[in-house]
């Protein structure tokens, strides 16, 4: 008899914290003026002075330092055709998440993808 009152106090415990859980959590955080805040960018900031290459295998476009290879996140061919020809060294400050660079800077100037074309 006793175990069952125990039980019964503690079921009517447990619930009564799921109630008043979900009443707080259902409230959210209050609405204010507050601006909605941006994602943080992923993967570390890096500054490297590489060559970039173009070869099929690779992909396509990739950057060459000068003891490591790096896949281009963010290809723009108009912009990397120009230097692969060229086979100049630039300073380039992009994110880095493992090998993959999306670039940022090229050369101290904005540095913008070009979308891949559309497929017919």
């Amino acid at each position: 008899m006793r175990f069952g009152k125990l039980l019964a106090g503690l079921a009517a415990g447990v619930l009564a914290i799921a109630v008043i859980s979900a009443g707080v959590l259902a409230q959210g955080a209050p609405q204010g003026n507050a601006p909605a805040a941006k994602p943080a960018p992923r993967g570390l900031q890096v500054t490297l002075e590489v060559k970039v290459k173009n070869l099929k295998a690779m992909g396509g476009y990739y950057l060459q330092g000068p003891v490591e290879v790096y896949k281009i996140a963010n290809k723009n061919p108009e912009v990397l055709e120009p230097l692969v020809k060229s086979g100049e060294t630039v300073t380039i400050e992009a994110r880095a998440s493992g090998d993959l660079l999306t670039i940022q800077t090229l050369n101290g100037q904005k540095y913008e993808a070009k979308p891949a074309p559309a497929s017919k």
